[in-house]
């Protein structure tokens, strides 16, 4: 145990010593890039070009400021020239250091589709990063608000990569589309089901998977009812749905674990984000 701690000190460690931001004035584990609404933290590759960026949203009562001091998290990403980008959702209540997000889009709380669109164009500024080439994913609660700008505003980045993350009841009876989504999830997870499950003492309840599924491939414009494929790459059983609009691509990913991001979870999505950008003229 304390070999494995060690060697997951020194991966943050490394990740961190790659990150150039500094120069920007802001961006580290240590200094937030501060916008209205709020702030996020990043980190750049080595050479400080990247190829692309990934946001990736925390999970329910986490910071951003976690979220880049990962650096297993953040060294998948860096060493495929990808700059990952860290928002920080709002406290949960007055004095909280963690965040959430406004995945239920209430007129009450930040509109964080529209400050996740403020991120993006601010590191686009600061860092020099491609607006066109951006992807949104997250864990959790992240995961829930990466669906959430997916149906809402699917133009808003070029592909999304919820982990562990639904759709709250009621679910919405349409989605705007089409939408590129690649959502992973573990048939054992018992925080988030794949079927939802009542939190809040029963006040609040998350969506289930299939059912989101479906309003995203009629939102797409995906004519199959079954798969265009599956695959059995190990840990994953994976379905895609391909036939369907222009820009609209479906992956589910289902490994046998619970709630938590696979080992080498950043390769799975990026080799699907890459190869879907291909497809399309990009990259």
């Amino acid at each position: 145990m304390r070999r494995r701690r060690s060697c997951t000190l020194l991966s943050a460690v490394l990740a961190l010593a790659t990150f150039p931001a500094a120069a920007q004035g802001c961006g580290d584990a240590e200094t937030p890039c501060e916008i209205d609404g709020g702030h996020y933290h990043a980190a750049l590759p080595a050479d400080g070009a990247a190829r692309g960026a990934v946001l990736f949203l925390h999970g329910w009562g986490g910071t951003g400021r976690g979220v880049i001091r990962n650096g297993g998290l953040v060294s998948g990403f860096l060493e495929r020239g990808y700059a990952l980008i860290a928002p920080q959702g709002m406290p949960r209540r007055e004095g909280d250091t963690g965040g959430s997000w406004n995945s239920f889009a209430r007129e009450s709380r930040r509109d964080d589709v529209a400050f996740l669109d403020s991120v993006a164009a601010d590191a686009v500024a600061r860092f020099g990063l491609d607006r066109d080439n951006m992807a949104v994913t997250g864990f959790s609660g992240g995961g829930m608000m990466a669906w959430r700008v997916a149906c809402d505003a699917p133009a808003t980045f070029r592909a999304y990569g919820p982990i562990a993350g639904l759709l709250w009841r009621p679910l919405p009876e349409s989605c705007a589309g089409p939408i590129r989504m690649q959502h992973t999830h573990g048939w054992a997870d018992p925080v988030v089901p794949i079927e939802g499950r009542s939190v809040a003492g029963g006040r609040f309840t998350q969506g289930d998977l299939f059912r989101g599924l479906d309003i995203l491939r009629a939102a797409s414009g995906c004519v199959k009812d079954d798969p265009d494929s599956y695959d059995a790459a190990e840990p994953y059983l994976i379905r895609r749905w391909t036939s369907c609009a222009e820009g609209g691509e479906i992956e589910m990913a289902l490994h046998p674990g619970g709630h938590s991001i696979p080992p080498g979870w950043s390769t799975l999505f990026l080799d699907w984000y890459e190869a879907g950008a291909v497809s399309a003229g990009g990259l």
